[in-house]
């Protein structure tokens, strides 16, 4: 394949590459950035400089050769005196079809960060494309433009393969399930890859696809009715690689006996409790539904578990049937009172939706009997239907801190490695009833669902008003590393996002939007959301601070603004949490008379030496209606440099400090011209 005849600067034109790629690898380090002063005093860039622009590996190594486990692209901007841009936008472009490569982000723009770099992510996506193309990256600042010389680079087909694949369990009793897990690595430094599709196949039983994250991949076979030694197949598309996994499952005329138990309610406000063995058991606690119209939600499920000698047992059909219930209860179906007939899945479980009417009622009956043998039975004999329950009318969650270190960028190798950050989301919730207007809920499950990062739990129980979970780094990096959050729980009224029910609002846009995460009802379901910031360790300044005027007897000001993400957008983030930002004077020519040159930084209002970027920086505060929107502040981004008696020559020195285990320490030196 011959190289396009275009000059660069069309292929900026002619390309549109989409989809966004996540930053693998994980690390962190301390290092310190000097940017040196200016040589004269001139003003604003006259000139501009990139640099040629280079592809790295996984490893930092320079390479010409792009798979589909990804590289990074750089460049470095600097201006008429050599000294590094932040801020610029550096757009690359390439003359690869879309179906051949893509960048990490939609556009293939970003800005450079403090050091005048600006990085981008690309990799293959065509197994069937083992061309050659170029790269040229594009600066643009204060007007100035100018276009990176071609890198010449060729597509070629990762050597993947499989590493650690194991059954969770290799013998299954009739009816079974079980765990496939494992690693996708690329042959030549045996590094873990993201984004790769796993497909499977099985001489009998079924087994989903499966993607790679950073943790490999998990898929789960399901045996169904078969019986004796299978063969479960993996593939890896890719690189044609194959593994197969051997099972042996159990027959089903070796069951034994059989038993059913009943599991009260999926609520928070009534914790599970089961029976055990076979005969007409019962549940202990009684499952409360809420009559049509009340505050407590009018529908409720109830689950049944086959098992065998105490293995979950699947594919077993169970007749459920409705006893001592008011006319307009239903079961499966809102007003249906018809037997039901539902099968086990693989966890040996069968659920069974509860519908109020408007009756009230107590001592309300469910029979499940295995059809199979009908001597097994379990009863559920206390379910009743109410007109209100008190309950919590509001919780909030707050984070320890909203703006995690999330990646470092190494000003040596213009590498981007993945940092381990956390915060603890703590909730508090109060009972509101009339009664008891000040006491704390206990017994509550507040769940829990983000667009990025890993959680360390799905849920929380409330114990006297409080409860928690972690949300970490690893896992999904967005581009716009903001990450949204959902926390949800029953209660006492129903709420929605400008009427669209209840959805994890990824793009902050306050539409639901086809791809975002949507609770099935609102019906009594209460919930707030936030925005976590995933933020970079190097800071971007805007505009730069090559320098600041001289007024050797009165004072100067200088505002910009410092964030953690060169993917701004309209909605900024801010550095980590807890960094540090100090200022100093250096007085090289001993100020007028006897006045030396001071400086002082200041963010909303208040000047110091050494400021701390707040725990909890405002990324929009969701309103009432928990409508993330437009309504964020970025006064605690905003900056102002405050000197004094300062004279041409002088210097004022700003460091920024990243918090530990991440730490980082980036100094700018601001030149009095």
């Amino acid at each position: 394949m011959s190289y396009s005849s275009l000059p660069a600067f069309k292929l900026f034109q002619l390309t549109s590459l989409s989809c966004a790629l996540a930053l693998a690898g994980c690390g962190g380090g301390d290092g310190t950035d000097i940017i040196a002063p200016p040589f004269d005093n001139s003003g604003p860039i006259q000139a501009l400089n990139v640099s040629s622009v280079s592809i790295s590996d996984n490893s930092g190594s320079t390479t010409r050769i792009l798979t589909s486990s990804g590289a990074t692209a750089s460049v470095k901007v600097t201006n008429s005196r050599g000294q590094p841009v932040s801020g610029a936008l550096v757009t690359f472009g390439t003359d690869a079809p879309i179906s051949s490569v893509k960048f990490g982000n939609t556009n293939g723009t970003v800005l450079t960060n403090a050091d005048g770099i600006a990085t981008m992510t690309l990799k293959a996506v065509s197994v069937l494309d083992s061309g050659s193309y170029l790269l040229s990256a594009k600066a643009n600042s204060e007007g100035v433009e100018v276009i990176s010389s071609d890198y010449f680079f060729s597509l070629q087909s990762a050597n993947l393969i499989f590493d650690e694949v194991r059954l969770a369990q290799s013998t299954l009793p009739f009816g079974g399930s079980t765990d496939i897990t494992g690693l996708v690595k690329s042959s030549g430094n045996m590094e873990s890859q993201t984004g790769i599709t796993v497909s499977f196949a099985a001489t009998c039983g079924s087994v989903s696809n499966a993607v790679t994250n950073i943790l490999g991949f998990r898929a789960t076979y399901n045996a169904g009715v078969c019986e004796g030694n299978q063969t479960i197949v993996a593939s890896i598309e890719e690189s044609g690689a194959t593994i197969r996994l051997p099972v042996t499952i159990g027959k089903s005329t070796d069951l034994g006996a059989l038993s059913i138990r009943c599991i009260s309610g999926n609520t928070p406000n009534f914790p599970n409790s089961s029976a055990s063995s076979a005969g007409n058991d019962q549940c202990a606690n009684t499952v409360v539904i809420g009559a049509l119209g009340s505050t407590l939600p009018s529908v409720r499920n109830i689950e049944f578990i086959v098992s065998a000698e105490g293995t979950p047992f699947a594919n077993e059909r169970v007749k459920v049937e409705l006893l001592n219930a008011p006319n307009d209860f239903g079961i499966g179906s809102r007003g249906n009172q018809q037997t039901l007939t539902l099968t086990t899945d693989s966890a040996g479980r069968i659920t069974v939706p509860l519908y109020a009417g408007n009756t009230t009622a107590t001592d309300i009956t469910v029979r499940a009997t295995l059809i199979s043998r009908v001597d097994v039975t379990a009863e559920v004999t206390n379910i009743e239907v109410i007109s209100s329950v008190p309950t919590q009318a509001g919780f909030t969650v707050v984070p320890t801190k909203n703006v995690l270190a999330a990646t470092a960028t190494n000003t040596s190798t213009m590498a981007v490695s993945r940092l381990n950050d956390s915060t603890t989301l703590n909730v508090i919730a109060r009972d509101t009833s009339p009664n008891t207007p000040n006491s704390f809920v206990n017994g509550s499950t507040i769940r829990f669902v983000a667009e990025g990062g890993t959680l360390s739990a799905n849920s929380c129980v409330v114990s006297n008003g409080r409860c928690s979970v972690t949300l970490n780094t690893t896992g999904v990096l967005p581009n716009d590393r903001r990450v949204t959050v959902l926390a949800y729980t029953t209660g006492t009224n129903t709420q929605q996002i400008n009427g669209n029910g209840i959805f994890l609002d990824e793009n902050e846009n306050g539409t639901f939007d086809s791809n975002e995460f949507k609770l099935p009802s609102t019906t009594g379901i209460i919930f707030t959301q936030f925005v976590v910031g995933f933020a970079d360790t190097t800071p971007i300044f805007n505009p730069t601070l090559n320098n600041i005027v001289a007024d050797a007897n009165g004072t100067k000001l200088k505002t910009f603004t410092m964030n953690g993400s060169g993917n701004l957008g309209i909605k900024k983030i801010s550095m980590p949490s807890n960094t540090t930002v100090r200022i100093q004077a250096i007085d090289k020519t001993g100020g007028s008379g006897s006045l030396n040159c001071t400086a002082q930084i200041a963010s909303e209002g208040i000047f110091s030496n050494i400021l701390t970027v707040p725990m909890l920086v405002n990324l929009s505060t969701p309103d009432n209606n928990n409508i993330l929107g437009n309504n964020q502040n970025d006064a605690d981004k905003t900056y102002t440099i405050r000197s004094q008696n300062c004279s041409v020559g002088d210097e004022i020195r700003l460091t920024v400090t990243t918090p530990a285990p991440n730490s980082k320490t980036t100094t700018e030196i601001i030149a009095v011209l």
